[in-house]
């Protein structure tokens, strides 16, 4: 793939020039640096930390092992998902980075009764981020990127390489035309053959998570009760074919693939028995039906997790992380945990570190630092201590002199959420999930 240095380049170029103009040696050094950045959503070390016990999921204790793991503290108050995947991903709180919830009104647009639940208003979209993603900034610096399914990325946004938007695992039809699922949209056809739906979902792929039962006397009760893990294991398993296919097609410098498989089976079926969870409540028998379905979640995840080691390899930087943990009790941001997890291996990464006191503005601050690049003085966040090796990080806790990487918006870019189709679908899904009501 040919590299491409985008107009944005200049101004960060020129920002980068207080430190010297030439590039410093370090930033030289790593010029074969790799990292690879894997999200899983609500990911909890409850649940996580005995399966590693027991030898279930190997590659998230390899990583342990080779690695620095610890818990990743996420924003607080506790908010939505997209917020804090932004913060992830920019080092910066929500008021600079301008996604601050799961929707936001249309500007000029008559304010609804319902506002505060999404109705009348649109989902997040691309064009309100107010700062640069790490891809872009990475991009822009000549460094090949790919970036799969992260949250409020359509419509996808150009960059120095590849990237799928989070809306390809809607199933609502797209009218004739760019959809923007994709970019470049020549993706678009590749991605579309990989995709995975809830319908082409078997019984043989749900038997992995529920203990086994008769698959040919399924009832309707229980197509009910899995409906929404098909939906979810279509939606990773998408993420996931499509990642895959062009991390090994690509090898980029920089990719981040997203999950959020974890998160929506915890809220589905983390309470079984909770008060209007299902209607009628489940059986006792039931119930020991779905108990094993969250920790063989993750043992599926740990699945996916090492194939996209595999292709990384031991020369890659990798980071494992989530936007917050889970702890049931409550609906939406209510039944999460302000403690996620994290995981760091790789050249540049501690072996054998155990990681504490670091937040999630801190990702994007430590993946620049491992390119050799100094934090911004506008960003939120501070290269993680314990994961990183200390000669780095004692390296960029120096170079304290560039303000910010970012660059003006483009003059007439809209600043008000867009339209498309999935909008419907999405807010559903949501509701579902007791974000919405």
């Amino acid at each position: 793939m040919t590299r491409l240095v985008r107009p944005a380049a200049i101004a960060i170029l020129a920002a980068l020039s207080v430190l010297g103009g030439a590039p410093p040696a370090h930033a030289r050094d790593a010029e074969k640096t790799r990292v690879l950045v894997v999200g899983i959503d609500a990911g909890e070390w409850d649940v996580l930390g005995p399966l590693m016990d027991r030898g279930q999921c190997p590659n998230f204790t390899r990583l342990r092992a080779t690695g620095s793991a610890g818990r990743l503290r996420s924003l607080l108050p506790l908010t939505r998902s997209p917020v804090i995947w932004a913060s992830i991903a920019t080092g910066k709180v929500p008021e600079k980075h301008g996604i601050q919830d799961f929707f936001a009104p249309e500007i000029g647009g008559e304010l609804l009764r319902e506002e505060a639940q999404g109705v009348g208003q649109r989902p997040v979209t691309s064009n309100l981020w107010n700062a640069r993603p790490v891809w872009n900034i990475l991009g822009a610096l000549n460094r090949t990127v790919g970036v799969i399914g992260w949250w409020a990325t359509w419509p996808a946004q150009p960059v120095n390489g590849v990237l799928v938007s989070d809306y390809v695992q809607y199933e609502t039809k797209w009218a004739d035309g760019s959809t923007s699922l994709t970019y470049p949209d020549s993706l678009e056809a590749m991605v579309q053959r990989l995709r995975r739906t809830a319908q082409s979902v078997s019984w043989s792929e749900i038997l992995q998570f529920v203990a086994p039962f008769d698959t040919t006397q399924v009832t309707a009760r229980q197509k009910k009760i899995l409906r929404a893990l098909r939906t979810t294991y279509a939606g990773d398993m998408t993420f996931y074919r499509a990642g895959l296919a062009l991390y090994k097609e690509e090898r980029p410098d920089f990719f981040a693939v997203y999950f959020r498989g974890v998160d929506e089976v915890s809220h589905h079926y983390w309470d079984l028995d909770g008060p209007g969870r299902f209607d009628p409540p489940l059986t006792k028998a039931e119930i020991a039906w779905l108990e094993p379905l969250i920790p063989n979640y993750y043992i599926f995840t740990d699945r996916l997790l090492g194939e996209f080691l595999r292709v990384a390899g031991k020369d890659t930087d990798v980071i494992v992380c989530s936007d917050h943990g889970f702890g049931g009790g409550g609906t939406g941001v209510m039944a999460h945990k302000p403690d996620g997890i994290i995981f760091m291996t790789g050249p540049h990464m501690v072996k054998g570190g155990t990681i504490t006191g670091a937040t999630v503005l801190d990702i994007t601050p430590t993946i620049l630092a491992t390119f050799g690049l100094p934090t911004a003085r506008d960003m939120d966040g501070r290269p993680i201590q314990g994961g990183l090796l200390p000669r780095i990080v004692k390296r960029i806790e120096r170079d304290t002199r560039l303000p910010t990487y970012e660059t003006a918006r483009a003059k007439g870019e809209s600043k008000e959420p867009l339209r498309s189709p999935v909008d419907d679908e999405l807010r559903e899904r949501l509701r579902s999930l007791g974000y919405i009501q």
